[in-house]
């Protein structure tokens, strides 16, 4: 399965950027412009896994808010 996270994060988002990036189900982190600060593409084998991941981010230090997606389909 395919996830995407937008996050709101306080303070240094390269730094905060760094450490999502070593997480095992995360494949690409992105510094974004607009509402969020930060885009996650996971992969991710079931729903269980998802709501790991999302809690091991909201648990983070200066993750202010996240919204999540996940890809039911995709044409290209």
């Amino acid at each position: 399965m395919k996830a995407f996270i937008l996050l709101k994060v306080r303070g240094d988002h390269r730094s905060f950027m760094g450490k999502l990036s070593k997480f095992n189900e995360i494949e690409h982190v992105y510094n974004i412009a607009g509402d969020n600060d930060v885009l996650i593409e996971a992969k991710i084998k079931n729903l269980g896994e998802f709501k790991e991941l999302i809690n091991r981010v909201r648990s983070m230090e200066n993750a202010l808010e996240t919204t999540s997606y996940i890809v039911l389909s995709r044409y290209k």
